[in-house]
């Protein structure tokens, strides 16, 4: 700023106290590290230099010179082999002048500026737009030992990388190297991209410098321009010159633009202009985008692109530098005018990467901040059909196929990685639900199942095959459910699997279960425990069933017990409890078994044919005795033995209550009858009484904490308790406290909408 007051005031005797910090390290200090003897020129402290000659600081001449690649030259004791950086005490930052024509280089290696002696720090960052000049002698030191150490060390801060490339910059844009030394430097441009490829900024900018070499070349070679394709993988924020130059041609001609110049272009445009605004399906999945753009541009415009030309549209090719002061344009030769892309109109290239866009936008949340988990079965299966089945989730359903049928036993941590990637947890009810879902997209399903009632997964999950791929969820009915409330109940006292499998086919038979429910309903009497659940747990399971079908869901209980022969002390315990929880006496269970056992009995009274036409010719056939006739399900019950088992039932109750109260179902199910799955609690897995205060507290988003302890006292809970078991269901369910305390308490109304059931 000092130096451009003088140059208004020419006259004055100003003094310049621009990086005067800077200035006081221009004194010659000893360093620990002798000057080279290869240096060839010596350098001049500025202020020795500017007093010996009485020349005035703003008239620097530029005395540094441009070490050629392969030359050794030496600063500070530190051999720099290959060259490639400039050396000396001023070069101006503006070769074409201005007001910060007096202003140093960035990259000029300055040897009369202090180095710090000892052990270089290597984790000293230079900040933004670095510069030799106002780096500290510390930072001094750790830039020249990453020169000498080969250019190549990736573990220093990006600031030194950058600092080098600004000499590069500046030789390949500002001066005339040699078409031999212009090779040499580009291949060093190159060198360094693929070193620091994982900083997208330092990409960015090299590929700018290469591209806008690359123009200066062709700007008298139309075909070069021509033959030239964008990297779209290597695409900056802004429109390189040589992709304004090719696109500008293009709209010149009436030349259609291929898909890769017409996605450049859209992805290069200013944001403000397109409406492409920088979202996570054009960043975190920018390699999906440009895919799925590809494939719906090859589909409504296999001939191409057309970018119309305006006639008042001019373009300016100027190359944007890394470094802070550095300014060039281009000319073409033999053209007058050549149309800015900007200022054409992209409208129907705009609207197919929107959609594009929007398709991917589910994917993009998937993948998240993490790019590793695009491989993951949760994203893959994410992305829209027309990019076809990835390797991931072929490797998953051979994975599937060939595991154990038809029930198979996998751990969660096995199947969690699988679904979500490595290292990600599956244990909250969110992620089981998103499990079920993945495992429906490739023809599966898994219990225990949130989506279908079940409970948050433990340590093992079955796995099963529902047929092939579905795509989505399948709904179950109302007699699933009424099944596994049976299930629940009476599956504990069919002791072997023989029993169990009876247990499930009749109950597919009585409630015409669908194929796939049915396999669910066996892998739920993998679940069970051993042990009955408590009349306690009954009566909160079978709640929610309507009062007039309660006889009828105990009936079928009983009848079914009766179907498979399971009719022991231990099923009997099962029934009375059941018909206890649905409020209903012991004698309604006698009559419906001696009912059964009537049935089953009539079976082999009925008549029997002796003699039909066909078997006239053969004689007769004497009919089995009816008492030793079976029934028709191959079952006869003895109702004398069933009189036995209910006198004794009593004596097994006192025995068995206090094992059987001590014991919880592991399997909590939805209501008995329910048209679908939306009528399931609101809020799955929360206590009720918890459920019943959360059911008040949503009605208004915040709530004064004496408010919030009058409601819960009012419900029978005490405030704190309460608070604490809902956050806790929140973060099983969302991964995210619901209710923020404090006064006021504020509930995170936004969570419930993905509260099981929350539609309802």
């Amino acid at each position: 700023m000092f130096s451009w007051l003088k140059r208004i005031f020419s006259g004055s005797e100003i003094p310049d106290t621009t990086n005067e910090a800077t200035r006081k390290e221009t004194i010659a200090s000893s360093s620990t590290h002798s000057p080279s003897l290869h240096t060839q020129h010596v350098f001049l402290n500025d202020e020795e230099k500017l007093e010996r000659y009485g020349q005035s600081r703003s008239h620097k001449k530029d005395d540094a010179r441009w070490v050629l690649p392969g030359e050794k030259v030496t600063a500070h004791g530190f051999e720099i082999a290959d060259g490639m950086v400039y050396v000396g005490n001023f070069l101006t930052a503006a070769p074409n002048g201005g007001w910060n024509a007096d202003t140093p280089a960035p990259c000029l290696i300055r040897p009369s500026l202090k180095v710090a002696s000892g052990v270089p720090q290597t984790n000293l960052d230079l900040g933004y737009w670095p510069s030799y000049t106002d780096i500290t002698p510390n930072q001094r030191l750790t830039y020249l030992l990453w020169l000498a150490s080969g250019k190549s060390d990736t573990s220093y801060p990006m600031g030194y990388p950058f600092l080098y490339f600004y000499g590069l910059e500046r030789r390949l844009i500002a001066d005339s190297p040699s078409i031999d030394e212009e090779v040499l430097l580009i291949a060093e441009v190159k060198r360094l991209r693929e070193l620091f490829g994982h900083n997208s900024s330092f990409v960015n900018y090299s590929t700018e410098l290469l591209n806008f070499v690359e123009m200066k070349h062709a700007v008298t070679d139309i075909p070069r321009v021509e033959a030239w394709k964008p990297e779209l993988a290597a695409l900056g924020n802004h429109m390189s010159p040589l992709l304004q130059a090719k696109l500008g041609l293009h709209a010149l001609r009436g030349m259609p633009l291929d898909v890769d110049l017409a996605i450049a272009g859209i992805l290069s445009l200013p944001p403000h202009l397109t409406g492409l605004w920088p979202r996570i399906a054009t960043t975190r999945a920018r390699p999906e985008f440009i895919e799925l753009t590809r494939h719906r541009f090859n589909q409504k415009f296999p001939h191409g692109f057309r970018l119309r030309d305006k006639k008042e549209s001019r373009l300016d090719l100027n190359y944007r530098s890394a470094s802070q002061y550095l300014h060039s344009s281009i000319k073409f030769e033999g053209i007058d005018r050549l149309p800015d892309p900007a200022q054409l109109t992209w409208t129907k290239m705009i609207k197919l990467c929107e959609g594009a866009r929007e398709d991917l936008s589910a994917f993009a949340k998937v993948v998240g901040k993490e790019r590793e988990r695009a491989d993951s079965m949760a994203a893959a299966l994410m992305l829209p059909a027309e990019l076809g089945e990835r390797e991931t989730v072929r490797s998953f359903r051979d994975w599937l196929d060939n595991l154990p049928q038809p029930l198979a036993d996998v751990p969660l941590e096995e199947l969690g990685p699988r679904c979500f990637g490595s290292g990600k947890a599956a244990s909250g009810l969110r992620q089981a639900r998103d499990m079920s879902a993945i495992l429906a997209r490739v023809g599966y399903g898994m219990e225990p199942d949130p989506t279908y009632g079940g409970t948050k997964p433990g340590e093992n999950i079955i796995l099963f095959r529902i047929g092939d791929a579905q795509g989505q969820l399948i709904s179950v009915g109302a007699d699933f459910h009424t099944a596994t409330l049976i299930m629940t109940a009476i599956g504990p006292a069919a002791k072997n699997m023989t029993l169990g499998s009876k247990l499930v086919d009749a109950l597919a038979t009585r409630l015409r279960l669908a194929p796939h429910e049915t396999k669910r309903l066996t892998a739920r009497l993998q679940l069970l425990p051993e042990r009955l659940p408590t009349l306690g747990r009954l009566k909160t399971i079978v709640e929610s069933a309507e009062p007039e079908q309660r006889t009828a869901l105990a009936s079928l209980a009983a009848s079914v017990a009766v179907t498979i022969g399971e009719t022991d002390q231990g099923m009997m315990v099962a029934l009375e409890r059941l018909y206890e929880a649905f409020g209903l006496g012991r004698w309604e269970l006698y009559t419906v078994l001696h009912q059964g056992t009537a049935t089953t009995a009539s079976c082999a009274s009925e008549p029997i044919v002796v003699e039909d036409d066909k078997s006239r010719r053969r004689g007769h056939r004497i009919p089995v005795p009816p008492s030793k006739a079976k029934s028709q399900d191959g079952i006869v019950i003895d109702m004398s033995k069933v009189g036995v088992i209910l006198r004794e039932t009593k004596e097994v109750e006192e025995i068995l209550a206090p094992i059987y109260e001590d014991e919880a179902s592991e399997i909590p199910i939805s209501a008995a009858v329910v048209p679908t799955l939306e009528r399931d609690a609101r809020f799955l897995g929360l206590g009720p009484e918890q459920a019943r205060l959360l059911e008040a507290l949503v009605n208004q988003p915040e709530w004064t904490r004496s408010g919030f302890e009058a409601k819960a006292r009012e419900l029978g809970l005490m405030p704190d308790g309460a608070l604490e078991a809902i956050n806790e269901w929140a973060y099983d369910t969302f991964d995210e406290e619901l209710i923020e305390d404090g006064d006021p308490l504020i509930i995170n109304m936004a969570l419930l909408a993905d509260a099981p059931g929350a539609s309802s």
